[in-house]
């Protein structure tokens, strides 16, 4: 009974790396589109500093309902492949079989990201399955991704068309203005699905997958990055995971992990962290911190390192530009 209850109490809150959300917000200050306050911190997180699973669906529908050009998700799509690819480190040039280009794409993601992939093999085709919500709750721009990135990296062409067969969860009409972006697929699959031929290199089996495996303290780390520093409190992280504060408390001792110290460390971390981007910038330091006047950054800065922002500037950033 204890262990059921144990496995029940684990965090489920779902991840992925950070560099799907920094790359959109990249391009939006590149074109010069304001986001809110609340997704000024990410630019300065690592690209595999894990996030909410969410934060990039949140923040393109935000996009998408408040951005004049309702092409926005099609003009961004060119920029994010590009970075992206370099992201994933994977060899997907020509001497690689397209069969093995899909699954080095499938089983990376499955390392980084609580995914829903897996894949699917027969004597002669390899295939990505990406299972999906009901549409009522689904997020149209994980398909979107899927089908740029692989496109691309797959090389697709009117000539090897015949051989890459892609099929759609949903109708055409949940994709709104962004079914533009998709050629020769087929809609209301009920699963997102990449199928390849094989070729003469594809001669030996397919590898089990290695699926993300992460700690309850990993996934309300990956929470507490995806809050502002002047947001993040103790009431606040819980409500996004979605437990209560003794539960999560309670949790984390598990691991002997205090969740106060990870908030403070946390939070400091990013401050010093956008205050160094900066080089010292210190008013500017605080609006992308998220607080909303200087003597308030000042204060919980002096407080938590026992010197001012001034002081820290001087010692730490000042000498080493």
């Amino acid at each position: 009974m204890w262990i059921l209850f144990r496995c029940f109490q684990m965090i489920k809150y779902k991840c992925r790396p950070a560099v799907h959300t920094k790359i959109v917000c990249e391009y939006c200050e590149l074109i010069n589109f304001p986001l809110p306050d609340e997704y000024n911190h990410f630019k300065y997180l690592a690209d595999t500093d894990l996030i909410g699973f969410n934060t990039i669906t949140n923040l393109l529908r935000y996009i998408e309902n408040n951005c004049d050009n309702k092409y926005f998700f099609i003009d961004l799509i060119q920029y994010f492949i590009q970075r992206i690819i370099k992201f994933t480190d994977i060899d997907f040039s020509a001497e690689v079989s397209d069969a093995q280009k899909l699954l080095a794409f499938t089983q990376f993601y499955n390392q980084v990201s609580d995914l829903n992939w897996h894949n699917i093999e027969t004597q002669h085709s390899l295939g990505l399955v990406a299972k999906r919500a009901p549409q009522a709750i689904a997020s149209k721009y994980d398909d979107l991704f899927i089908y740029a990135c692989l496109t691309h990296i797959l090389g697709c062409s009117l000539t090897k068309k015949s051989s890459i067969i892609i099929e759609l969860p949903f109708e055409r009409s949940f994709y709104g203005v962004d079914v533009d972006l998709f050629d020769n697929v087929t809609f209301n699959c009920q699963s997102m699905s990449v199928i390849v031929a094989k070729d003469e290199r594809d001669v030996n089996p397919v590898m089990a997958e290695n699926k993300l495996t992460l700690s309850s303290s990993d996934r309300v780390k990956a929470a507490a990055n995806s809050m502002p520093p002047s947001a993040l409190s103790l009431p606040n992280l819980a409500n996004s995971i979605g437990v209560s504060e003794r539960g999560l408390q309670r949790e984390l001792r598990t691991e002997n992990c205090c969740v106060k110290d990870m908030i403070q460390n946390t939070r400091m971390n990013s401050i010093i962290t956008i205050l160094k981007n900066n080089k010292g910038n210190i008013k500017k330091s605080a609006y992308e911190s998220g607080f909303k006047d200087l003597p308030s950054f000042s204060r919980y800065f002096s407080k938590s390192t026992g010197c001012t922002p001034t002081q820290y500037v001087r010692n730490n950033i000042c000498n080493n530009l």
